[in-house]
C-alpha cells in the first residue's frame, strides 16, 4: 500500500512542476514582445511549449495496460514460394552396407553411363541383404556405337567367370546418341534403318553370351525424355530389346509410360519410391537424377526378385523350368515329393482291389443293395 501511495505522489509533483514550467514558457513568450529583437527566438520555443498537453503524462498513466496484459504485434512470417528451388541430389547419398558372405550371389550390371546409376540404386536398395552384391561392367561414355566402343560381350564374359553372377542387368542406348557404327565395311550413319539392326545385333549377341552361361537377361528399356528426336531413337532401341524376350529368361522392363505424368506427357517431375513427388529427370531431360535412379533400380529389383525367387545365399527358389538351367541346390518341393537321393521301395499295386479296377481298369463299382446308388426300378408283370 505504502508503495501505491508514493507513485501517486510522484506522479502529482511530475505534474505540478509541468504546469509550472508551462505558465513559465507563456510568461516569457509575452515579455519578449516588449524586448523586440529577441522576440523571433522566444516565439519558436514557446509555440512548441504551448503544444504540450500538461495532462498527457497523468493521462498516460491513468490508461495505461497492466505489462502482462499488453497485446503484441503477431510475427508476420516470410511468405513461402510454392516454386521453391531445390537441390536437386544427382549423386547417391552415402549408406552402409550390410558385410556380404563371401559366398554371396552378384547381381551384374553392364551398360553406358546409366548403368552406373542403376546399380548405385540396386546397392542402395540390397544394402541390409547380405547373400547378395552388386558388381558394376561400365566405362564412362562407352555404349554399343562408336568407334572405340567396348567388347560388351568379353567383357560381361570374363566380369560372369571371375565372380559367382547368378543375373545380368544390361542398359544401353544413352551413350548412342549421334554416334556412328564402324565396321569393315564402312562407317553407318546414326538412326538410319543399317545402324538399328546392327545395334539389334549388338545386343543380341550380348544375350546369347550370357544365356550361354545359363544366366537370366534383364534389359532395361529406355525411358522417354524431353526432346522428341531422342523419344524417337529411343523407342526404337525398346522395341529392338523387346524383341529378344522371346526367351522366358530374358526379361524386357518397361519405363516409358513409369516416367510420364497423368496426361501421358514427359515431365521432369513425378512421385518417387516413397510416393512423394520429386525432380526425377536432370537438367538435360534425359538422365536421371538420384531420386529417378532410385525408381528405376526398384522396377529392377521386383523384377530380379521374380525372377530368383529372393536372395537366400546360392539357392535361388522359384526359379522358372529352363532345359537349360540346372539347380544343383535344391529347391522347394511340394509336401508330397519323395526326398531327393533317399532310397525308397515300390510297392506293388493290388490288382484285386475295387480301387485298382476302377481307376486303372476302368471296371465300374459293384452296387451295394440298399444304397440310393443301388436302387434298381422293378416293375411286375401285368396279365
Amino acid at each position: 500500500m505504502r508503495s501505491g501511495s508514493r507513485s501517486w505522489k510522484l506522479v502529482l509533483v511530475a505534474w505540478l512542476l509541468t504546469v509550472c514550467l508551462f505558465g513559465f514558457a507563456d510568461g516569457a513568450v509575452h515579455h519578449a514582445h516588449a524586448e523586440g529583437g529577441a522576440f523571433q527566438v522566444a516565439q519558436g520555443v514557446g509555440e512548441r511549449l504551448q503544444r504540450i498537453n500538461p495532462f498527457r503524462p497523468l493521462m498516460r498513466m491513468l490508461s495505461r495496460e497492466p505489462r502482462n496484459e499488453r497485446r503484441r504485434s503477431p510475427v508476420r512470417s516470410r511468405p513461402q514460394e510454392g516454386n521453391s528451388v531445390q537441390r536437386v541430389r544427382t549423386a547417391p547419398p552415402v549408406f552402409v552396407e550390410e558385410p556380404k558372405n563371401d559366398d554371396a550371389g552378384v547381381i551384374l550390371v553392364a551398360g553406358d553411363q546409366m548403368a552406373k546409376g542403376v546399380a548405385s540404386g540396386l546397392r542402395y536398395i540390397l544394402a541390409d541383404q547380405p547373400n547378395v552384391r552388386v558388381d558394376l561392367a561400365f566405362e564412362d561414355g562407352k555404349g554399343l556405337a562408336g568407334g572405340d566402343a567396348l567388347d560388351w560381350p568379353s567383357l560381361i564374359l570374363s566380369q560372369i567367370r571371375s565372380a559367382d553372377v547368378k543375373a545380368v542387368v544390361f542398359i544401353a542406348g544413352r551413350s548412342d546418341l549421334d554416334e556412328i557404327f564402324r565396321t569393315e565395311e564402312g562407317e553407318i550413319a546414326y538412326a538410319t534403318e543399317e545402324w538399328f539392326a546392327t545395334f539389334e545385333d549388338k545386343v543380341e549377341s550380348i544375350v546369347q553370351t550370357i544365356r550361354r552361361e545359363r544366366l537370366p537377361v534383364l534389359l532395361i528399356g529406355l525411358p522417354p525424355t524431353g526432346a522428341e528426336r531422342v523419344n524417337e531413337t529411343f523407342e526404337s532401341i525398346n522395341t529392338l530389346l523387346e524383341l529378344q524376350t522371346s526367351d522366358s529368361r530374358v526379361r524386357f522392363i518397361e519405363l516409358w509410360d513409369v516416367f510420364l505424368n497423368d496426361e501421358g506427357v514427359y515431365s521432369s517431375f513425378g512421385p518417387d519410391v516413397d510416393g512423394k513427388r520429386a525432380r526425377l529427370r536432370t537438367k538435360t531431360q534425359i538422365d536421371f537424377t538420384w531420386a529417378g535412379f532410385r525408381k528405376v533400380a526398384f522396377f529392377v529389383e521386383r523384377e530380379l526378385s521374380r525372377l530368383l525367387g529372393g536372395y537366400g545365399g546360392l539357392a535361388f527358389e522359384g526359379i522358372e523350368d529352363d532345359p537349360n538351367f540346372i539347380v544343383l541346390t535344391g529347391r522347394t518341393t511340394s509336401p508330397e515329393a519323395e526326398l531327393l537321393g533317399a532310397q525308397t521301395v515300390t510297392v506293388a499295386p493290388d490288382t484285386e482291389s475295387s480301387a485298382y479296377r476302377f481307376f486303372v481298369e476302368g471296371e465300374p463299382l459293384t452296387r451295394v443293395p440298399g444304397r440310393i446308388d443301388g436302387l434298381t426300378t422293378q416293375t411286375s408283370d401285368s396279365n
